[in-house]
């Protein structure tokens, strides 16, 4: 990767904690009880209260009770089993989707750009050559298949907006624009594969495990027989330029959407979930 898209990936970064440090400001806009009047203490202060408060408990006797709330509460979030089962299985799709999703594009950056600077030498680790080649059946396999997983996700949740019985309920209860910029990672990903399947004459016994990719590489190929492999060349550098910047926008996008509540919501579920736990321990 080119050092400018470096640059480019440090700067939305930059932006999406800025986006994430002003909605933090925003919501502690509110109040808090042990503080009485809001207006007597800073948002900024209600924030160090907060952040003195988890580290207090972060690193006392009840860091397993921690440990419980983020298991129970963030990373599978129980509670809204519970409550409402078909949200949470359209939360469960989208949310553990794009988490494996990110970790493996992280990991296989990381084989392929930080890997080979640091000395490593191909046929050294498996897992690593694994992850560093997109050809790969096992990465390409467990790409698409959460590709898969993610759609599922985004087509139910549009199901579970138009069937509300007022449109004003629908908009209330997901996050459209989210919901097409997600789409649009999705269908821009597999433009790029395809494209690239065409433009690298991948051999159809490889290319058959991104089966997502490669489905929609035939495809075009029966439409546009007579593209040449320079042109599918411009095609998937193309798309893969489109799909980059969507990642990019839907990254600053992320604090403003409804799924920032996947990290605020989480951390305010495991202070109110630990507190609860604490006191019943305390009874």
């Amino acid at each position: 990767m080119q050092i400018h898209y470096w640059v480019i990936h440090i700067l939305i970064i930059f932006g999406l904690i800025g986006g994430l440090i002003f909605k933090t400001a925003t919501i502690f806009e509110g109040s808090i009880s042990r503080f009485g009047d809001r207006k007597t203490v800073s948002k900024w202060g209600k924030f160090w209260h907060y952040i003195g408060r988890f580290f207090g408990n972060f690193f006392s006797k009840k860091f397993w009770y921690i440990l419980l709330a983020v298991f129970l509460d963030v990373l599978f979030h129980f509670r809204l089993l519970r409550q409402k089962p078909f949200k949470w299985f359209v939360h469960t799709l989208m949310f553990w989707g794009l988490l494996l999703l990110f970790i493996l594009s992280i990991l296989s950056g990381i084989a392929v750009e930080f890997a080979p600077a640091l000395g490593y030498q191909t046929g050294s680790n498996w897992f690593i050559d694994m992850l560093a080649d997109m050809d790969n059946k096992w990465t390409a396999l467990l790409n698409d298949s959460l590709n898969l997983v993610i759609l599922a996700g985004v087509i139910l949740a549009l199901i579970k907006g138009f069937i509300q019985k007022k449109k004003i309920k629908m908009f209330e209860s997901i996050d459209v624009f989210l919901i097409c910029f997600i789409g649009f990672i999705l269908i821009s990903g597999w433009f790029t594969e395809a494209s690239r399947y065409l433009a690298e004459q991948t051999p159809p016994h490889i290319a058959k495990f991104g089966f997502l990719g490669y489905r929609l590489s035939v495809l075009l190929k029966l439409i546009f027989p007579s593209l040449s492999l320079q042109s599918w060349h411009a095609w998937d550098r193309t798309w893969w330029h489109i799909h980059v910047i969507t990642v990019w926008l839907s990254f600053l996008y992320i604090p403003f959407s409804k799924l920032s509540h996947i990290i605020f919501s989480s951390i305010a579920g495991s202070v109110n979930s630990l507190e609860k736990r604490l006191l019943i321990k305390e009874r």
